[in-house]
Order: structure tokens, then sequence, then C-alpha cells
């Protein structure tokens, strides 16, 4: 299995490079049209001067079908609609250029390529104030977006059989942290507390995991999204009579014990014992855990829920929140990438027992997660 990784990279990027040397040399292509379609080279290539002829009639009818269309939809205070028109349209065009993508790539191969209406984020401005208003330290923040294609195989690795193999929805998850100050800067490792990069103060901040590892945000940048949705956890948290507290929270302590240890250590004795944690005291262990793991490596293959080492952005607050797994019933999962699915779930590779976004959207029908911001659109698709 291991080897479909230098497979898939090797054929995918230089796939990717050869298309972005297309965008890139399609106006000298086009150009070389219209040099043949005069004649230029018409002697040694006749055939390409038909061909290109055929290209040009192409693009004339599609510029006689674009100006007709426009003007077909002129309004009575538009005098000129074919000025507005292709103003309107040309100041949707944006090009993007790209030094390689990841530095996990070091590849450094450029792209470049122009992109029609790239359209903000679904998330408004009132939106974000709206969310703003009602978020609370340690409320879990789920996000998705729109067109990227690593989004889509996150969604269609989100799959489970409890869920009917239906694919996920969001593809991210962050935890809500409030302010950080410099008292915060201590529970950091050294290595990172200095780095901004890695560790920001602010007045209200994120911590997440993405490709560079686990990293604080400020939130006004993290809610530039498509999709969004705030959890979080009940006021007060107790165990059904019978069920163990610490059956899924299986990792290895630090040596010796960190703060969080030691606070999730309490929790778990007291919720064993019958006793009612509140919130605060649940949110504390998890902003603790956070910032203990500033810095830590990403976990690429999301399959990390016992050693805790690395993590993938639902890996880090399954970590977080190890003293209450099981008040809330947070467990991992069968998943895997279902290509097919869900007209054909035979068919499926990468399957590990892990956890991801949609895992914790799941607890909200169980009610051990409170939805309190949910974007009309993610409302909708879960209703």
């Amino acid at each position: 299995m291991k080897l479909i990784w230098p497979v898939l990279l090797g054929i995918f990027r230089a796939l990717y490079l050869c298309y972005s040397w297309w965008c890139r040399l399609f106006l000298p292509a086009l150009l070389g049209v219209l040099a043949l379609s005069m004649g230029l080279l018409a002697g040694a290539y006749p055939l390409s001067r038909t061909v290109s002829l055929w290209i040009l009639a192409l693009l004339a009818l599609l510029a006689a079908l674009a100006v007709i269309g426009v003007y077909w939809r002129r309004t009575s205070d538009d005098p000129n609609p074919w000025q507005s028109g292709f103003l309107a349209w040309f100041g949707t065009l944006k090009l993007f250029k790209n030094a390689g993508g990841s530095p996990a790539v070091k590849l450094h191969w450029p792209s470049s390529y122009l992109v029609e209406n790239p359209r903000g984020y679904r998330i408004s401005g009132a939106s974000m104030r709206d969310i703003l208003n009602q978020l609370q330290p340690g409320d879990i923040l789920l996000r998705g977006y729109e067109g990227y294609v690593d989004g889509e195989f996150i969604r269609r690795s989100s799959l489970s059989s409890q869920n009917g193999f239906k694919p996920g929805w969001f593809t991210h998850v962050a935890l809500y942290v409030g302010e950080l100050t410099p008292a915060d800067r201590a529970q950091v490792p050294a290595a990172f507390r200095d780095d901004p990069g890695y560790f920001s103060l602010g007045p209200q901040m994120v911590i997440h995991s993405m490709a560079k590892g686990v990293h604080t945000e400020d939130i006004l940048t993290f809610l530039r999204c498509d999709y969004l949705t705030v959890l979080r956890v009940p006021p007060e948290l107790s165990l059904v009579v019978g069920k163990p507290a610490d059956i899924r929270a299986r990792c290895k302590q630090a040596n010796p014990a960190s703060v969080s240890d030691e606070m999730v250590s309490h929790i778990l004795q007291e919720l064993q014992a019958g006793q009612t944690i509140s919130r605060d005291r649940a949110v504390l262990a998890a902003r603790q855990s956070a910032l203990e793991k500033i810095g830590e490596s990403y976990d690429f293959d999301c399959s990390d829920t016992t050693e805790f080492n690395r993590f993938s952005c639902a890996e880090l607050l399954y970590y977080c929140l190890r003293g209450v797994l099981a008040a809330i019933d947070l467990k991992p999962q069968a998943h895997a990438f279902y290509p097919l699915a869900p007209q054909f779930t035979q068919l499926k590779v990468l399957e590990r027992s892990t956890i991801t976004p949609d895992d914790y959207y799941d607890l909200v029908a169980n009610g051990t997660l409170h939805c309190v911001w949910e974007d009309s659109f993610s409302k909708s698709t879960h209703g």
C-alpha cells in the first residue's frame, strides 16, 4: 500500500505541470492558429490551415452568441449592454500563481492559470459577526469549502456504514480557545512558543492541525470558508451507569505527566466515581492539551488515535477531549475511501479506524454535543 503514494505523486504532479504549461501557452497557441489561418504556413501545412479556419469559425460563432445573449438581457437603464457586460465579466477573472504547493513537495514547479468568477466565501461578514458574538472557549468549529479536490477526497473518506455510506460534509475541525495571553506562551513547547508561524497571541484564537502541524490562528482567518457549524459541550457531563470512563483514552502519558495529563486524570477518576463534570473543567483540560501539542506534525495517514505524537485535525480534538470521550460517546470508527459510493460500496481503499470531522457532527443527533450555530446551506443539507 505504501507504493501507491510515490506513484500518485509522480503521475499527478507531472500531469499537473503539463496542464499548467498548457494554460500558460494557450495565448501563444491561439496566436499561432491565427498565423496559420492567415496563410503564413499554408504552403507547408495545408491541413493546418483548414483546421485553423474551422477553429476561427467556431470562435466567431461563440462570439456572436455571446453578443446576442448579452443584448437579449439588456435593460432600459443600460444604454450599452455590451460595455457593461464585458466589464462586469472581465472583473471576475483572477490569475492564480503557485510556486509548488505545500513545502512537503519541495519541487517548486510553477503553475499559473486564469479562473473565471472565483467568488468569495459563503460565510458573510454578517454571519461572522453573529458567530463572534456567540462563541465560547472550548467550542468545536467544523468548516468546509467548495471546489477543493482534497475536500471531495475527505468527504468520501468520511463514509461509514452507520451513516448509510453517505459522503461527509465538513472537511476540517478546530478548537476555539478564546484569548491567548503571554501566560499561555509558557504552556507551549519551547521550540515553538516564539515562532509566530505556530503560536500567536490574540483576543479570539483557534488551535488546529493542518499540513504544517498544530498551530494557532485568528478566528477571522479561520472563518473564511463556505460552510461552518459551531458545536458546544453540554454544561454538565456524566457517564452512563457502568460505562468505564477511560476505555477510549488509551494513550502514552508524558513522563513526567504534563499539566493536561493530570487534569484529565482527575476528570476520569471523578467520572468513574459517578460524579458530574462541568463544561468549564472539560474546556480547561482541552485548552491546555491543545497548547501543549502546538508544533506537533500533521498525521497524513489520519489513523493515529492512540499514540498522539502527530495529528490530523479531527485527531487533535479527539486528544484534547480525551478526558470526556466516554461522556460524549466519541470513539474511532471504520472509515475508508469509497470512490463510487453510495451506488457501489464494495470498492474501498485506505480503510482504517479513525475520527473524521463529521463524526463530531453526528454527536449532535445523540444530544452529547449541542449545535449553537450553523450556516443555512449546511442546515438545509443536514435537514
